[in-house]
């Protein structure tokens, strides 16, 4: 069975204490998908110069965040990693010609373990992670993610958290303050989500790679594209022709979009 691959956004780390509709949704996450060998997780927050897959068996906690609640530093995630795993993922990146760095020891940063901490609160499911390179472009993570293809056939489970909208200086200057969570969503953000899902749906991958010169508002949504590349790594690991569903639509604090998409 070829299983689909998704992109999760995490937003703020208070995802992963407060009940929002994207909190609600990744808590129902896991009844929708089949429970996979383990999960290649591709986030944000993982930027190296050249992709590195995680060997770590038993990752520790990074919490790379500051000026949050205590509770949420206090959460631990103990999901076991799997060196079998990563040296298929080194091995298939090496296969398609990209050089691969193997890293024997990392922790889950926040992008990893707060929606996937969420989706398997028991911690069963073990969690690969494979970075970014923030100074590559949507093509060169569209083609990373068809590298790892054929990790669908082997009830892997490719997913790709960061943003499908990420510009935190609007929040941060906001005159009135930061926005309720629940506020409503600025035009802005909510025309270029909603373009990505149509371009998504019709598989307009074309379109999407380029997205920094099409989209509406695309340098609003993303002043740097870090929190949008693994949504290309996910639609690349879907294979030839994939569409991508939306099947979250939400907004917090009025500008982070937290769509979430299915890739088939």
């Amino acid at each position: 069975m070829s299983l689909p691959t998704f992109f999760l956004s995490h937003g703020s780390p208070m995802l992963a204490l407060t009940d929002t509709p994207a909190h609600r949704f990744l808590k129902a996450f896991a009844s929708t998908v089949a429970r996979p060998r383990a999960v290649l997780v591709v986030s944000a927050h993982f930027e190296t110069e050249r992709p590195t897959v995680v060997a770590d068996p038993n990752p520790e906690m990074i919490y790379d965040f500051r000026g949050f609640p205590k509770p949420l530093y206090e959460i631990d995630y103990p999901a076991p990693g799997d060196a079998a795993v990563a040296g298929e993922v080194a091995e298939l990146l090496r296969a398609a010609g990209l050089a691969v760095d193997v890293a024997p020891k990392r922790g889950f940063d926040h992008g990893t373990w707060i929606p996937l901490s969420l989706v398997w609160p028991d911690a069963s499911v073990p969690l690969v992670q494979l970075s970014i390179q923030p100074h590559s472009d949507a093509a060169h993570h569209f083609v990373l993610g068809r590298a790892i293809a054929a990790l669908r056939e082997e009830n892997l489970l490719v997913i790709g958290t960061g943003a499908a909208t990420h510009n935190l200086r609007v929040l941060f200057r906001n005159p009135g303050g930061m926005p309720a969570v629940d506020a409503a969503p600025v035009d802005w953000a909510r025309e270029f989500a909603d373009w990505v899902a149509d371009r998504a749906a019709s598989g307009d991958t074309a379109s999407l790679i380029d997205y920094r010169a099409k989209a509406p508002h695309a340098v609003m949504a993303h002043p740097e594209d870090d929190h949008f590349m693994p949504f290309f790594v996910a639609l690349g690991a879907a294979g030839e022709g994939a569409k991508g569903e939306r099947i979250h639509n939400s907004y917090e604090y009025s500008a982070l979009s937290m769509d979430m998409y299915r890739f088939s």
